[in-house]
């Protein structure tokens, strides 16, 4: 049988269609003769995530990014469609975390990370996002911080006029001064250096010391213990008392009351006190030399002089 013209140049066009299609997907690193599983991831920042982009599993290539779509009524969700190997099984909860895999290139990829179970996430299924925190994410700020304040520092340096310029070049003097002698306090034989060196000692003493001190707290415990316990209130309240009473007694003294009253303030009874102690001195001395005269001892009877 004869192929027409037509046929053979259909055939042609199909076949390069084909081939091209097949291109297209290999260099996206897409292998269209191999039976793939779709698995979905939905983000709310792709973080430069392109198409073809590829899937690793434990730093083996499973499969690649087969699409991204921004649902229109919804822009924070970002739906990123994966054609993953339908060989692979992955274990719940599966994430699909969007890391770098070059910091020069900045090319992003994902990288799959399988849970512990129980089960497995069938085709067509939902897995867990999640954005890998890099170094350029704080980086960047930073510098973008450094040089406003460089600007604002040059926009300061061009206002200020002569004297102000030398008095923070003083100041930046000074600045270098202080630094340069706590460079120097910080050396071994510096003043710092030693007191760090004595503050040690002490510290080490004080830890030797440890056991003695909590002696003494726990005795210091023991006392206020001892404190709390006791009734200060009525032993306050008895002192009180005492002290009342011993004021009353003072001031009958001070008035002339009882015998201690008359003594302080009556000399008479002093004066009279006074003398009959002489009369007893006097009556004990003549006693003394003169027992005849009171006491009588004789054989024959009394005599009388």
């Amino acid at each position: 049988m004869k192929l027409s013209r037509e046929f053979k140049i259909g055939i042609t066009a199909v076949i390069a269609l084909a081939l091209l299609i097949w291109g297209i997907n290999y260099l996206k690193g897409i292998n269209v003769f191999k039976k793939t599983a779709t698995y979905y991831v939905v983000y709310n920042d792709i973080s430069g995530l392109i198409e073809s982009a590829v899937v690793f599993l434990n730093g083996y290539k499973v499969g690649n990014v087969a699409g991204i779509d921004l649902e229109l009524d919804n822009p924070d969700r970002i739906v990123v469609e994966m054609a993953l190997d339908k060989r692979i099984k992955l274990a719940r909860p599966a994430r699909a975390v969007i890391r770098s895999s070059s910091l020069i290139s900045g090319v992003k990829d994902i990288y799959l990370e399988i849970g512990d179970g129980p089960g497995t996430h069938a085709e067509g299924d939902t897995l867990q996002p999640e954005i890998e925190v890099e170094i350029f994410d704080f980086i960047d700020p930073v510098v973008a911080k450094i040089e406003s304040l460089v600007t604002s520092v040059d926009s300061v340096l061009m206002v200020m006029d002569a004297g102000t310029r030398a008095n923070l070049q003083d100041a930046v003097e000074d600045i270098s001064d202080v630094m340069a002698s706590l460079k120097q306090s910080l050396q071994p034989e510096g003043s710092l250096s030693k007191s760090f060196a004595n503050f040690e000692s002490v510290s080490e003493n004080l830890k030797q010391s440890n056991e003695n001190i909590t002696d003494v707290l726990n005795n210091l415990a023991s006392v206020s213990d001892s404190l709390k316990r006791a009734d200060i209130k009525a032993l306050i309240a008895h002192l009180d008392q005492t002290l009342m009473q011993t004021g009353a007694l003072f001031k009958g003294i001070r008035e002339g009351e009882g015998t201690a009253g008359q003594l302080v303030v009556n000399d008479s009874l002093y004066r009279n006190l006074n003398r009959s102690l002489a009369s007893l001195d006097s009556l004990l001395i003549d006693l003394k030399e003169h027992p005849g005269r009171y006491v009588h001892l004789s054989v024959f009877g009394r005599k009388d002089r």
